[in-house]
C-alpha cells in the first residue's frame, strides 16, 4: 500500500508541474495545428517538406526518453518519505521543467520551420484560422468556468467516504487549483502572445525565447510545489482502502477522458475527411 500512495503522489507531481501539463495540452494543441496547415491547399512539395520537418523533430525528441524516465524515478524519490521534503520535491519538479524546456524549444524551432514552408498569403490564412480558434476556445472556457468543482468535492467525499478533516482538505485543494488555474491561465496569455512572434518570424530568435520562459519559471515553480503539498497532505490523511478506491476513480476517470478525446478526434477527422470530399 505504501507503493500506492508514493505513485499516486508522484503522479501529483506529474500533473502539477506547469511544464508537464503543459505537455499534455500542447499535443492536443499540436493536432489542430496540424489540422489548420493542411487546409491551405498545400502543395506536395510542402508537404513533403513538412513531413520531413515532423520525422526529424520525433527523431530529436526521442533521445529524452531515457532522460524522462530518470526525472520520474527521481520524483518518485522524493515522495518516499513518511513526511513532506519540499527541498526534494522542488528539485524533482524543476528538473521536470527543465528537461520539459528543451523539449519545447525542439518543438518551438520545428513549429518555425513549418511556418515558414508556408507562402505569405497560406501565413496569414494560418493565424486567422488560429486566431478565430483561440476565440472560440475563449468562450466555451467561459461558459464552462466556476462549474463542476463542488460537485466534484461532493462525489470524492461520497465515493471515499471522508470525514470532515479530509473534507476539509480536499475542497481547500480544489479551490487552490481553481485559483492556480486562473493565474496559470493569465501567464500563459502573456507567455504565448511573446512566443507566437517569435514561432512566426522569418528567423527563430532561440535567445529570445528562452528568456521569456526565464521570466515565468520561478512563479510556476512556486504553483507547482504548492500544489503538491496540498495533494501530498490529503493523500496522507486518507486509509489504505480511501487510497485503493481514489487510485480505481482516478484511473476510471482517465480512460473516460481518454475515450471522449478519441471520439471527439473521430468526429472531427470524419467533419475534414468530408470537407476535403466536397472540396474535390
Amino acid at each position: 500500500m505504501k507503493k500506492l500512495i508514493i505513485s499516486l503522489s508522484v503522479a501529483s507531481l506529474l500533473s502539477v508541474s506547469a511544464y508537464a501539463i503543459n505537455a499534455k495540452e500542447r499535443g492536443h494543441h499540436d493536432k489542430h495545428e496540424r489540422a489548420m496547415m493542411s487546409s491551405l491547399s498545400l502543395t506536395a512539395q510542402q508537404k513533403d517538406d513538412m513531413k520531413q520537418i515532423h520525422k526529424e523533430t520525433k527523431q530529436d525528441l526521442s533521445v529524452f526518453r531515457a532522460e524522462q524516465g530518470q526525472v520520474r524515478e527521481n520524483m518518485r524519490a522524493a515522495m518516499e518519505g513518511s513526511v513532506w521534503d519540499e527541498s526534494a520535491v522542488k528539485a524533482a519538479i524543476e528538473q521536470s521543467m527543465d528537461l520539459r524546456l528543451q523539449t519545447k524549444l525542439i518543438q518551438a524551432k520545428s513549429k518555425n520551420k513549418v511556418f515558414n514552408q508556408l507562402t505569405s498569403e497560406q501565413q496569414e490564412q494560418f493565424l486567422a484560422k488560429r486566431a478565430e480558434k483561440k476565440d472560440k476556445k475563449g468562450e466555451r472556457e467561459g461558459k464552462r468556468r466556476g462549474k463542476g468543482a463542488s460537485k466534484k468535492v461532493e462525489r470524492l467525499v461520497k465515493a471515499l467516504e471522508l470525514n470532515s478533516e479530509q473534507e476539509a482538505k480536499l475542497s481547500a485543494m480544489m479551490q487552490s487549483n481553481e485559483a492556480q488555474r486562473a493565474e496559470s491561465k493569465a501567464l500563459n496569455q502573456s507567455l504565448n502572445s511573446q512566443l507566437a512572434a517569435i514561432i512566426h518570424a522569418k528567423e527563430f530568435d532561440e535567445n529570445a525565447w528562452t528568456a521569456i520562459h526565464a521570466q515565468f519559471k520561478d512563479q510556476r515553480l512556486e504553483m507547482a510545489v504548492s500544489k503538491a503539498k496540498a495533494r501530498f497532505d490529503l493523500m496522507s490523511s486518507m486509509s489504505a482502502e480511501q487510497r485503493e478506491k481514489f487510485a480505481k476513480i482516478m484511473k476510471k476517470s482517465k480512460k473516460g477522458k481518454m475515450h471522449k478525446k478519441g471520439r471527439g478526434d473521430k468526429k472531427r477527422g470524419d467533419r475534414h475527411h468530408d470537407s476535403e470530399e466536397s472540396d474535390s
